[in-house]
Order: C-alpha cells, then structure tokens, then sequence
C-alpha cells in the first residue's frame, strides 16, 4: 500500500531544489566536507534544501515523497546509482512531469554525467543546472526476476545490460573503488574473463519472433556510457523515443582482451559480431538448458533474466 503524501512544505521551500545527498558516494562524505560542497553548489544553484539518505532505496523514497509534496526540482547529488534511484521514486510518485530532476554528479562512475557533459566543478554544475530549461527525456524500463524469483521492475535513464557486463559490475560493486571506477571495473573484468562463459539466449526484438544467440553481453542504453567510462552505446539519444541495443556476440578471450580499448571510444560496432540497433522493445530468456544469468541496471544487479526492455518516451523532465 502506498503511503499517503506528506505534509507539503511553505511555498517558498517547494520553489526551492531540494537536494538528495548520498553521502557514501565517491569514497565517502563528512559533514564539515558537504559543508564546503554545498557553499560551492550555492554560489552556482542559489538557495536550495538537502536531504541525506540513510539507506539503500532511501533516495527513492525520498524523491517520491518530494514530487507528491509538489517539489519543482529534486537534483541527486552522487553517482548514476543516487539518480536512479531519484528517477525512480519520481515515476513511482506519477508526476514526473511536474518534478524536474538534475544530477550534481559524484559517484565514482559518473556515467551519466559523460552522456550530459556536466563538469565536475559543483558551482558551475549548479549554474548549468540554474540556468538550463528543462526538456523531456525519454526512460527505460525493464521487468526482470529479482534474487527471491519473483518478477520485478526498475526504470532507468542510463544503462541497463545483462551477461557479462552484469557480472563485472557485481565484482566491481563489492570491490574498493579508491583508486577510481576505471580501475575497479578494469579490475572486475579481469577476474570475471576467467571461467565465464558467454551466454546462449532467446532475443526477440519489438516482438519479432524470438532468435537464439550466443553473446557476450547486450547493452540497452538510453544513455551512451556504462563501466566507469566505456561507450557502450555510441548511437543512444535521450529523446529519441527508443533505446539502443547493443549485442557483442560470441567473443572469446582473446578478443575481449584486445579489444576492450575499442568500447572507451565506442568504435567497437565496428567489431565483427558485434551490432547495435535503435528499439522501443527487447525481450531476452536463457536459452534451454542455460543458467540464470544477471540483469545491471544503472550500475546495480537486481536480479536475473529472462527479462524485457521498453522505452517510455518524454516520460521524464531532465534540466542541463
């Protein structure tokens, strides 16, 4: 059941951002430290509310309770996975139309921020934000079997991809990121090339009759980037009205180690068994006989194929 809104605040606090901080993003943020973050958001933004979050989902819960209270802009301070748990609560309040969202980026990943070219600078990431006219953007959505087997859902605004790529990014979620997101997600993909086997499944493509293939891993990106920097999506719009599939095929080893450099610069659809295509509609199941392999969503692995993506256009009014 869902909660009843909240209490909304004074006018002039609705008309103000209201900022969800996490402060475990991007190796971990003091109070004294977000003191003189926020003096530099200010100088750039203006006067705006902070909320921290306490907890995985909190964000979520958070961004809800702020569009049903009739917030203008909600803006997520972290990294892709603050953002979308922020889009998140803003469709699950249904009115996300009326509730702008932006992104202070700083996680370590930032991937999101590569697709928005925001600087890294918070005062000049609060003046474009400031100054920006918010457009509508498109979000994915994707159902999927979460770990206790039954169905789930998430939406997302950046990546979401399955097979390999979701094993690196549960080894590189549960490694130190100290030295950078680059260097964990290079770290994770070399201890994930070592026993994994790609993977047979079902595709079926804007409900085409499914076709069986043998892959690597598939990307579905609204956004461009995913893996700490890897453009994995090189064609993907975020008003595009659809999402694009990437599917890199049965490579081996060698391939991936020699190639690897080619998804940075997003030059790998050039790649033989390697392929990418605009969609409003995939659906992925392990094929006969194949085991359970993990759905990323936005950085995070919910859970497992078989899943379906789809694309919500203009569902989302995104500033900068």
């Amino acid at each position: 059941m869902l909660r009843s809104a909240p209490t909304p605040p004074p006018r002039m606090a609705l008309d103000r951002p209201l900022l969800i901080v996490n402060p475990r993003s991007g190796g971990g943020l003091s109070e004294s430290r977000w003191a003189r973050l926020a003096g530099a958001v200010a100088e750039g933004l203006g006067p705006f509310d902070t909320q921290m979050t306490e907890r995985p989902d909190h964000a979520q819960e958070l961004a809800r309770e702020a569009a049903l209270a009739g917030r203008h802009l909600v803006v997520a301070v972290g990294g892709d996975g603050t953002l979308n748990e922020v889009v998140n609560g803003l469709m699950a309040a249904g009115a996300p139309r009326t509730t702008e969202v932006a992104l202070l980026p700083r996680g370590t990943g930032g991937d999101f921020r590569r697709t928005l070219d925001l600087p890294h600078d918070f005062t000049k990431a609060g003046r474009r934000i400031a100054q920006s006219q918010a457009k509508p953007v498109d979000v994915g959505l994707v159902k999927y079997v979460d770990h206790s087997g039954q169905p789930a859902s998430r939406y997302f605004v950046n990546v979401s991809s399955f097979g390999f790529s979701a094993s690196v990014a549960s080894k590189a979620n549960a490694s130190s990121k100290k030295l950078g997101a680059r260097s964990a997600f290079l770290g994770a993909t070399v201890r994930t090339v070592f026993g994994y086997s790609n993977l047979d499944v079902q595709v079926s493509i804007d409900d085409a009759a499914p076709l069986r293939r043998t892959v690597l891993l598939g990307a579905i990106g609204n956004g461009r980037f995913f893996g700490g920097g890897m453009k994995i999506c090189p064609d993907a719009v975020l008003d595009s009205g659809s999402l694009q599939f990437v599917v890199v095929g049965d490579l081996g080893l060698g391939a991936i180690a020699t190639k690897i450099h080619r998804l940075y610069d997003g030059t790998h659809l050039k790649i033989d068994r390697v392929d990418g295509r605009q969609i409003r509609c995939v659906s992925v199941a392990p094929a006969e006989g194949q085991a359970a392999a993990p759905v990323e969503v936005d950085g995070e692995t919910p859970g497992t194929l078989p899943a379906t993506w789809e694309v919500i256009p203009a569902a989302l009014m995104l500033r900068a």
